[in-house]
């Protein structure tokens, strides 16, 4: 199959979740970011100081960091070394990619072990925090439902390298190897496309004076 006309299946069903829990991420990121900078002009004009904003910066970035490597998996947007993987056959690469994919499954399910272990003692001691007085088991909600996330689009995609494997399928590569330096040139230029389409399409709506 031709590789920059295939698709995986896998990826259209995981993405939009993915991409509509990164925009709302997004969103959140946007609000602190308001607030931080709030804060730092409270302190140099008007000596003033909102509760809380560092305790904040933390759990936004937890919550960030999982729903954000969420979205990476669904883009296979994650750093791996093919130095020596392009350089191997390509039976063996389809059988490394295999194992990539389930080993990081493996690695999402711990984190969501943990994490779930970490809300538990949580709610348990009825932790809050220490400025904000808010319980952690809030934003901890937030930060565990993003590793359950992660770890559910790593078992699909293991799960379906493991099936492309037994059958044999050469699409295993393609899908699950690393992005080639073409296939990251094709994709940022559909983007590319994409954003003038976008562009485009507003300037004809006629404006309203």
């Amino acid at each position: 199959m031709n590789r920059q006309h295939s698709a995986n299946p896998i990826s259209e069903k995981i993405m939009p979740a993915a991409r509509w829990a990164t925009i709302v991420c997004g969103w959140l990121v946007f609000a602190f970011a308001v607030g931080l900078t709030l804060e730092i002009l409270g302190r140099k004009f008007f000596l003033t100081s909102f509760k809380g904003i560092d305790e904040l910066g933390g759990f936004v970035l937890a919550i960030s960091a999982a729903i954000g490597a969420s979205y990476a998996m669904a883009q296979r947007n994650h750093t791996r070394v093919d130095v020596f993987l392009v350089r191997l056959p390509t039976r063996l690469q389809r059988s490394l990619n295999t194992l990539a994919m389930v080993s990081f499954a493996g690695f999402s399910g711990f984190a969501v072990w943990r994490g779930v272990a970490v809300l538990r003692d949580t709610i348990e001691f009825g932790s809050s925090a220490t400025n904000l007085e808010q319980p952690l088991w809030v934003p901890q909600v937030l930060w565990v439902a993003g590793l359950a996330l992660l770890a559910l689009i790593s078992l699909a995609y293991a799960l379906h390298a493991v099936f492309l494997l037994a059958t044999r399928r050469p699409e295993l590569n393609a899908w699950y190897g690393p992005r080639g330096l073409q296939e990251e040139l094709d994709a940022e230029l559909t983007n590319i496309q994409a954003r003038g389409v976008e562009a485009d399409a507003l300037s004809a709506v006629p404006q309203s004076r």
